[in-house]
């Protein structure tokens, strides 16, 4: 009998070793399933954390688009109107003009020139005329 004895010893032993490695090996099974769920959950916080600033990104390239359009319409408008100052500034009348119109007013100002009407003129021939008559018979 004492060797029945061991016998059943030596395997409740072994069916203690068998369920501490089984339960050795379940914690470990768990400490890795949480680690990979931990893993994943941080991948998946990542991956939304990098689809927002994508978002954020394409928008503000958006914004940035549109400004560099607005800024490109303004700079043509500015340049159309400059085209047009520089057209109307072609047109206006030089400094020598200006001064030839004031020496033509100057010489056909009436109130300094002494200008006669056709009248004045014609009474003004006739005198003359007359007068010389005048000294000619003498």
């Amino acid at each position: 009998m004492p060797a029945v004895k061991k016998r059943p010893q030596t395997i409740n032993t072994i069916l203690n070793d068998v369920i501490q490695r089984v339960n050795d090996d379940t914690q470990r099974l768990r400490i890795l399933e949480q680690s990979s769920e931990s893993l994943t959950s941080r991948m998946n916080s990542l991956e939304q954390a990098m689809l927002q600033n994508r978002r954020e990104l394409q928008k503000a390239f958006s914004e940035i688009n549109d400004g560099l359009t607005s800024l490109d319409d303004r700079l043509s408008k500015t340049e159309n109107t400059m085209k047009e100052v520089i057209n109307h500034v072609k047109k206006l009348v030089t400094e020598s003009q200006v001064k030839e119109l004031q020496n033509l007013i100057e010489i056909y100002n009436p109130v300094k020139s002494s200008f006669v009407t056709k009248e004045e003129m014609e009474k003004f021939v006739s005198e003359k005329l007359s007068r010389q008559r005048e000294q000619k018979p003498k």
